[in-house]
């Protein structure tokens, strides 16, 4: 049994191909998130609240004096989001 071209095969061979490629990308990276969209929506409104709330400065004395660790943490956080935001596609 020899080789088909493209053509006497009916692009069964690419059809096989391309399965077979995305069976092996799934297996290595696990399947794609199906609500990253809105996920992403619920991550922009969560650093927008929190950006909002460290503008008060009533919140920020507070944060600072009795959890300053996590307000440590959540403006790196803000920081790493602006950064993700800004960042060219």
């Amino acid at each position: 049994m020899g080789m088909k071209s493209v053509r006497e095969d009916g692009g069964e061979c690419w059809r096989m191909w391309y399965r077979t490629r995305r069976e092996h990308l799934l297996r290595l990276s696990g399947s794609p998130p199906q609500n990253l969209c809105a996920a992403q929506v619920r991550l922009t409104v969560c650093c927008r609240y929190a950006r909002w709330l460290l503008g008060n400065p009533r919140v920020l004395r507070y944060l600072n004096k009795y959890h300053p660790i996590e307000l440590r943490r959540l403006r790196s956080i803000l920081v790493e989001f602006d950064r993700t935001i800004q960042a060219p596609i």
